[in-house]
């Protein structure tokens, strides 16, 4: 599936407002690494993310905080993430440019609170043009192809660049998403072993109450 194409000629933004300057920060587990991603995504950071995964310990996940930033840089991490099969997991907030690293990846987390926020591509200026629309296009065109479910390519498209609209209990079910942190035991494990000074065992093995299950469908719940 020729999916890389489709969106690298774009060189606008898609962003929210108040954002950091992007920080990239690795969290040490038995079983893989954990790379957290916070503040915006800005002009450099595929390059530096790509690094990041070319040491030779493995990246199991993605903890995303992010209102946004580069729709280029995202879309190359967002890319690149889904070819290696890394997981994302949001606690806090995901926006625009990093909730399409979200929905691009091919397991996806929240916190019970998490929001994820879309809304169509901008240019330059904040603003939606006859390009910036072509844009969005490729992009929903693209999420399709990724099997992201229609409803949030919907909420995507119809969201103007200057509001954000949050994708709500049925969006995220419908996207497969868990509802719990699937590193926090790759944080604990690590803790663990370095106090002990012992080396990682095997993997355990998951409780009944740890196997990984889709949200459920909450009638009434909306986004914003």
């Amino acid at each position: 599936m020729r999916i890389a194409g489709c969106v690298l000629s774009i060189a606008v933004v898609l962003t929210s407002t108040n954002c950091l300057a992007m920080e990239f920060s690795r969290v040490r587990g038995c079983f893989g690494d954990v790379l957290k991603l916070s503040g915006d995504i800005r002009d450099g950071d595929f390059v530096r993310f790509r690094g990041y995964l070319a040491i030779e310990r493995r990246v199991v996940g993605l903890d995303l905080d992010s209102r946004g930033g580069s729709l280029y840089e995202g879309f190359r991490i967002a890319m690149l993430a889904h070819q290696k099969q890394i997981a994302s997991y949001v606690s806090g907030e995901c926006d625009s440019a990093c909730a399409f690293i979200f929905l691009a990846s091919r397991k996806r987390y929240v916190a019970p609170n998490a929001r994820i926020g879309v809304h169509s591509v901008s240019n330059l200026h904040g603003n939606e043009d006859s390009r910036t629309i072509r844009d969005t296009i490729k992009l929903a065109r693209l999420s399709a192809k990724l099997r992201i479910p229609p409803s949030a390519i919907g909420r995507m498209v119809m969201t103007p660049p200057g509001k954000i609209s949050y994708l709500n209990k049925e969006e995220l079910a419908s996207l497969k998403v868990m509802e719990r942190n699937p590193f926090d035991r790759t944080a604990r494990t690590a803790t663990a072993e370095s106090r002990s000074g012992s080396m990682c065992g095997a993997a355990p093995s998951k409780s009944a109450s740890e196997e990984e299950r889709p949200m459920r469908n909450a009638a009434g719940s909306k986004g914003s």
